[in-house]
Protein backbone atom coordinates (compact mmCIF):
# COMPACT_ATOMS: atom_id res chain seq x y z
CA UNK A 1 0.00 0.00 0.00
CA UNK A 2 1.34 3.41 -0.89
CA UNK A 3 2.05 6.02 1.77
CA UNK A 4 -0.59 8.32 0.27
CA UNK A 5 -3.27 5.66 0.74
CA UNK A 6 -2.23 5.12 4.37
CA UNK A 7 -2.42 8.86 5.02
CA UNK A 8 -5.88 9.05 3.44
CA UNK A 9 -7.12 6.07 5.47
CA UNK A 10 -5.69 7.60 8.67
CA UNK A 11 -7.35 10.93 7.93
CA UNK A 12 -10.66 9.14 7.24
CA UNK A 13 -10.47 7.26 10.54
CA UNK A 14 -9.63 10.48 12.40
CA UNK A 15 -12.53 12.29 10.72
CA UNK A 16 -14.98 9.50 11.62
CA UNK A 17 -13.75 9.49 15.22
CA UNK A 18 -14.18 13.27 15.40
CA UNK A 19 -17.73 13.09 14.04
CA UNK A 20 -18.61 10.28 16.47
CA UNK A 21 -17.22 12.23 19.44
CA UNK A 22 -19.08 15.40 18.39
CA UNK A 23 -22.35 13.45 18.00
CA UNK A 24 -22.06 11.71 21.36
CA UNK A 25 -20.90 14.66 23.44
CA UNK A 26 -24.51 15.59 24.28
CA UNK A 27 -25.20 12.08 25.55
CA UNK A 28 -22.36 12.29 28.05
CA UNK A 29 -23.78 14.47 30.80
CA UNK A 30 -21.88 14.51 34.11
CA UNK A 31 -23.47 14.23 37.57
CA UNK A 32 -22.76 17.37 39.60
CA UNK A 33 -23.68 18.80 42.99
CA UNK A 34 -26.46 21.34 43.34
CA UNK A 35 -23.86 24.08 43.84
CA UNK A 36 -22.08 23.13 40.61
CA UNK A 37 -25.41 23.04 38.75
CA UNK A 38 -26.12 26.60 39.90
CA UNK A 39 -22.72 27.74 38.59
CA UNK A 40 -24.05 27.82 35.04
CA UNK A 41 -22.68 24.73 33.31
CA UNK A 42 -24.55 24.11 30.08
CA UNK A 43 -26.03 20.64 30.54
CA UNK A 44 -25.64 18.55 33.68
CA UNK A 45 -27.34 15.82 35.70
CA UNK A 46 -28.32 16.08 39.32
CA UNK A 47 -29.87 13.47 41.57
CA UNK A 48 -31.93 13.86 44.70
CA UNK A 49 -34.76 12.54 46.83
CA UNK A 50 -38.20 13.89 46.02
CA UNK A 51 -39.10 16.39 48.72
CA UNK A 52 -42.51 15.33 50.01
CA UNK A 53 -42.85 18.56 52.02
CA UNK A 54 -43.23 20.50 48.75
CA UNK A 55 -46.23 19.45 46.67
CA UNK A 56 -45.97 18.98 42.92
CA UNK A 57 -47.33 22.06 41.17
CA UNK A 58 -48.23 22.81 37.56
CA UNK A 59 -47.48 26.23 36.10
CA UNK A 60 -47.38 27.41 32.48
CA UNK A 61 -47.18 23.86 31.12
CA UNK A 62 -44.38 22.81 33.47
CA UNK A 63 -44.42 20.35 36.33
CA UNK A 64 -42.70 21.96 39.33
CA UNK A 65 -41.29 19.92 42.20
CA UNK A 66 -38.40 19.95 44.65
CA UNK A 67 -35.58 17.50 45.24
CA UNK A 68 -33.06 17.32 48.10
CA UNK A 69 -29.49 16.01 48.02
CA UNK A 70 -27.75 13.88 50.65
CA UNK A 71 -26.85 16.97 52.70
CA UNK A 72 -30.43 18.23 52.74
CA UNK A 73 -29.87 21.04 50.23
CA UNK A 74 -33.00 21.59 48.16
CA UNK A 75 -33.47 22.60 44.53
CA UNK A 76 -36.66 23.48 42.68
CA UNK A 77 -37.12 21.72 39.34
CA UNK A 78 -39.21 22.74 36.32
CA UNK A 79 -39.89 19.91 33.86
CA UNK A 80 -41.88 20.39 30.64
CA UNK A 81 -42.16 16.79 29.48
CA UNK A 82 -44.62 14.00 30.10
CA UNK A 83 -44.92 12.97 33.74
CA UNK A 84 -43.39 9.52 34.34
CA UNK A 85 -46.05 6.93 35.13
CA UNK A 86 -44.52 5.99 38.47
CA UNK A 87 -43.71 9.54 39.61
CA UNK A 88 -46.01 9.36 42.65
CA UNK A 89 -44.19 6.25 43.90
CA UNK A 90 -40.67 7.48 43.19
CA UNK A 91 -38.16 8.07 45.93
CA UNK A 92 -35.42 9.66 43.84
CA UNK A 93 -35.22 11.65 40.64
CA UNK A 94 -32.42 12.19 38.16
CA UNK A 95 -32.87 15.38 36.17
CA UNK A 96 -30.83 16.49 33.18
CA UNK A 97 -30.76 20.08 32.03
CA UNK A 98 -29.39 23.40 33.24
CA UNK A 99 -29.97 25.91 36.00
CA UNK A 100 -32.10 28.95 35.12
CA UNK A 101 -30.83 31.83 37.30
CA UNK A 102 -33.72 34.12 36.29
CA UNK A 103 -36.33 31.64 37.52
CA UNK A 104 -34.04 30.40 40.34
CA UNK A 105 -34.70 26.75 39.49
CA UNK A 106 -33.32 23.90 37.45
CA UNK A 107 -34.84 23.60 33.96
CA UNK A 108 -35.01 19.85 33.34
CA UNK A 109 -35.02 18.51 29.80
CA UNK A 110 -35.16 14.88 30.92
CA UNK A 111 -36.53 13.27 34.06
CA UNK A 112 -35.85 9.76 35.31
CA UNK A 113 -37.41 8.47 38.52
CA UNK A 114 -36.12 5.71 40.74
CA UNK A 115 -38.38 3.44 42.74
CA UNK A 116 -36.03 1.11 44.62
CA UNK A 117 -38.77 -0.46 46.72
CA UNK A 118 -40.36 -1.81 43.56
CA UNK A 119 -37.22 -3.72 42.60
CA UNK A 120 -35.90 -4.93 45.95
CA UNK A 121 -36.48 -8.51 47.04
CA UNK A 122 -39.16 -9.17 49.59
CA UNK A 123 -37.87 -9.52 53.10
CA UNK A 124 -39.05 -12.61 54.90
CA UNK A 125 -39.51 -12.74 58.69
Amino acid sequence: MKINNKILIGMGVALCAGIAFYSLRGAITPYVSFAEARSGRASVQIIGKLDTRSPVRHENGAMLFTIADDRGERMDIAYRGPKPLNFEHAEQAVVMGSYDPAARRFAAEKLLVKCPSKYTAEQRP
